[in-house]
């Protein structure tokens, strides 16, 4: 019974991951925006894909509370506009006004999951020094992804 739990927690990690590739390959051609409700009045939250990046932000506004999709195709000079106010911000929080701003690359997400499920299959087996220096060989390459961005 652990067998097809650990199977099914390691297929629903890969498939989360393959998720967050094709998000992050639509998002060169596409511009998506999710507008979501809170349970606080007064706050919005919104998430968009667009170039590669996750940019999630939440903002003081009672005009729509509603979910709300958005999705279109973005030209290369819409594309330029736009990118301006993302301009230096790669990874990380900020807070602009009344605006938090939170912005992750998406492929940061895939590798996460997969990662998470090549560990939820092998968990239980026997562990070895090979395996030790994988996982920190990984810890190293995220950390030094993220301060290098």
């Amino acid at each position: 019974m652990a067998n097809y739990l650990r199977y099914a927690l390691a297929m629903f990690c890969f498939a989360a991951s393959v998720a967050c590739l094709a998000l992050w390959w639509r998002s060169g051609l596409f511009y998506q925006e999710l507008q979501l409700p809170t349970v606080r009045p007064g706050i919005e939250t919104h998430g968009n894909a667009f170039a590669g990046m996750l940019n999630l932000f939440a903002s003081e506004d009672d005009s729509l509370m509603t979910w709300h999709y958005t999705s279109h195709l973005m030209p290369q000079r819409a594309a330029l506009k736009l990118a301006d106010p993302y301009e230096g911000r790669v990874f990380g929080l900020t807070k602009t006004g009344g605006t938090y701003w939170a912005f992750l690359p998406l492929w940061y997400p895939a590798l996460i999951f997969a990662l998470a499920g090549v560990g939820v299959i092998r968990f239980r087996r026997q562990f070895s020094i090979r395996s030790a220096s994988i996982c920190v060989s990984v810890v190293a390459l995220l950390l030094g992804m993220v301060v290098a961005l």
